[in-house]
């Protein structure tokens, strides 16, 4: 073997030691020896650099073994390494947190920024990152990258389309990077909210969904794609847009499926059936609480509407398992059975599941933005992490 070979087999090994201790609650050097089949002074060398880096946390000594022998020190990675700041630009609300390489939440707030140009929002955004970015909040290396969650399309770090705000001339990318000093990653937040759900394993199953779909119902509609553990963006980014499917025309005008059953076009309904104003969710619910026709009426619509798009997404990419992430669910629980009675009356033999992320509801985007960012830093994007709240 050359030296090139010796050096990228070195590379594979040390990955796969930084990811088995990255999962491991707890381990030693002889159990990554054995999991990883690896001779134990390769663990042995691997191990030295790794602490040398700081990212090995010593956990004291484990029990005694069965036969007596000496007792082993356990590790595993070092949760207090660095942390990451992650931002939703939702519509209406810009959240952010501050989230430890391993996955816990330091620190989260919420803003409202209803009214906001691109450029002012993004002016609170940067006072975050100096507000946080030389404090290390218990940690060695403190800020090492920033996560932004787009209610639109992205692709190459960059804003392609958005409903909500005008991201022309403006770099979103490039302004954090330039006032934090660290990486930042743009993702799409039904992405997000995908790659959640995978690496928090935010679902009542011990198995693992490889292939899942997570359906972001919000003030548009979007569809996070993962397909054999890795998430699929498509051409340019535009995988998922389920929210701009054509449900009908109307004056050789195209009804969308957003046009209708997002959060946003569901208050408009509302409004313009009952002739009174509908501000936000709140009152929504409050109309529907009050089981008058028309609010009945519209919600039966809304839940024949989700379940078929979720037939639609089902029948397309055949995933284990579509969760559903609706606030309007979150506030109003028994419709997430009715929209599951309603698909299986669509498709009663499908064995994909139909399950709601009620967990993740406000933090999914956030969540799964700095997960996808410390796989980049810690150069493991493509195996599989489990993170921990």
């Amino acid at each position: 073997m050359d030296k090139s070979d010796q050096l990228t087999m070195r590379d594979h090994n040390q990955r796969l030691v930084l990811q088995a201790l990255f999962n491991a609650k707890e381990t030693s050097r002889a159990q990554l020896a054995v999991d990883l089949n690896l001779h134990k002074s390769t663990i042995s060398s691997i191990y030295r650099d790794l602490d040398k880096l700081g990212f090995i946390e010593d956990l004291g000594e484990g029990t005694t073994t069965e036969t007596g022998g000496r007792k082993a020190k356990m590790i595993r990675f070092n949760r207090q390494y660095g942390y990451v700041m992650s931002f939703d630009m939702g519509r209406y609300h810009l959240r952010m947190a501050l989230v430890r390489l391993s996955g816990e939440v330091i620190f989260q707030s919420a803003e409202l920024v209803d009214g906001r140009a691109v450029d002012e929002v993004l002016a609170l955004m940067s006072q975050h990152v100096k507000a946080h970015k030389n404090k290390k909040h218990g940690t060695q290396e403190g800020l090492m990258g920033i996560a932004v969650g787009i209610h639109g399309v992205v692709n190459d770090n960059q804003v392609v389309y958005s409903p909500f705000f005008d991201y022309r001339n403006i770099d979103i990318a490039a302004t954090l990077e330039k006032v934090g000093g660290v990486p930042v990653m743009l993702e799409n937040e039904a992405n997000s909210a995908a790659v959640y759900i995978r690496d928090y394993h935010d679902y009542y199953r011990t198995a693992q969904y490889d292939n899942l779909v997570a359906l972001n119902i919000h003030y548009g509609i979007g569809a996070g794609i993962i397909i054999d553990g890795q998430l699929y963006r498509g051409m340019q980014g535009d995988a998922g847009e389920v929210g701009r499917s054509i449900v009908a025309m109307a004056h050789n005008a195209p009804i969308r499926v957003e046009d209708l059953y997002s959060e946003d076009a569901m208050l408009a309904r509302l409004a313009a059936l009952t002739e009174e104003p509908v501000a936000n969710r709140d009152a929504f619910v409050t109309f529907a609480n009050q089981n008058n026709v028309v609010s009945t009426r519209l919600l039966e619509d809304w839940v024949i509407g989700i379940a078929q798009v979720a037939y639609n997404i089902i029948q397309t990419t055949a995933p284990q398992a579509l969760f559903i992430h609706s606030r309007f669910i979150a506030e109003m629980p028994d419709l997430l059975g009715r929209v599951i009675e309603a698909y299986q009356h669509m498709n009663p033999t499908n064995e994909s599941e139909i399950l709601f992320a009620n967990r993740s509801v406000y933090e999914a985007t956030l969540l799964g933005g700095a997960a996808a960012m410390t796989r980049r830093i810690l150069d493991l994007e493509e195996l599989p992490l489990i993170f921990t709240h």
